[in-house]
């Protein structure tokens, strides 16, 4: 019975000792009507939230773990679409 409370105890602090993190990350923003306008690539660099920064390859290869992507408006303009510009927003996580 001590035994098996003991190993319960252990597990519980060894979980919380490795809590995991996750950030916010977006791509430079590009014009949403732009002839020409790129798409993601992997040499696209992301700047997330914690001071990360880095291209899929690289996030990957950090540990980190894309759980959501997602296209954001960054600026509408009702008088003039042409100035209206858009990002990739993902969702990193690190367990």
């Amino acid at each position: 019975m001590k035994n098996s409370l003991l190993v319960m105890v252990l597990l519980g602090l060894s979980a919380s000792a490795v809590a995991g993190e996750a950030h916010f990350c977006g791509s430079p923003e590009v014009g949403a009507v732009a002839s020409g306008r790129q798409d993601i690539t992997d040499s696209t660099v992301f700047t997330c939230g914690g001071g990360i920064k880095g291209t899929l390859p690289e996030l990957a290869k950090q540990g980190w773990k894309v759980v959501q992507v997602s296209d954001q408006m960054a600026s509408l303009s009702s008088s003039d679409p042409s100035k209206s510009t858009v990002y990739s927003r993902l969702i990193i996580q690190k367990d």
